[in-house]
């Protein structure tokens, strides 16, 4: 079972990494778009179509492929306050506890958006641009971010319990 465990959480690894080098790549579209639009429209008066959608696009989808790189890295912003006045016993409870909370909210949104998605594919909902696209082209990146990062927080909440039976949680 273990080893099983391990495979997985490998894989979630692997998969993240590919969707944050994704992301990286969202931003440099996102950059270039803005560069080439800046150029057409103020050096050859002849502006785009495309790049505000593009650039729109590419931020929604490299957010949430970023997201559960965040998680995993554990570089959400925290407020400490509650656990620099616990006693030490009490802190690796209150990480346990606010992991699965987070992990609890986080797989619940992605179940919602995952809802969502199937909804808009069914219904052929689309995007009210100067080119229209599928919606769910586009949320289906939030589905992803909130069940992996939900994932990255089942994760730690295991990571963060004691893996023995004594006592000493300091």
């Amino acid at each position: 079972m273990r080893q099983t465990l391990s495979g997985l959480a490998r894989v979630h690894d692997a998969t993240t990494d590919v969707g944050f080098k994704m992301a990286q790549f969202c931003l440099f579209v996102i950059v270039f778009s803005y560069g080439y639009e800046t150029i057409a429209r103020y050096f050859f008066s002849s502006p785009t179509w495309w790049s505000n959608e593009i650039v729109a696009y590419a931020l929604c989808i490299g957010t949430f492929l970023a997201f559960p790189q965040v998680t995993r890295r554990k570089g959400h912003i925290t407020i400490t306050f509650v656990n620099d006045y616990l006693p030490p016993k009490a802190v690796v409870p209150m990480r346990v506890a606010l992991a699965l909370v987070s992990a609890i909210v986080c797989l619940l949104v992605a179940w919602i958006c995952l809802k969502a998605n199937i909804q808009q594919y069914v219904k052929g909902e689309l995007l009210v641009r100067v080119k229209p696209i599928p919606k769910v082209w586009l949320s289906v990146f939030l589905t992803y971010g909130f069940l992996s990062s939900g994932l990255y927080f089942l994760r730690q909440s295991f990571d963060a319990a004691p893996l023995d039976n004594k006592k000493d949680y300091s």
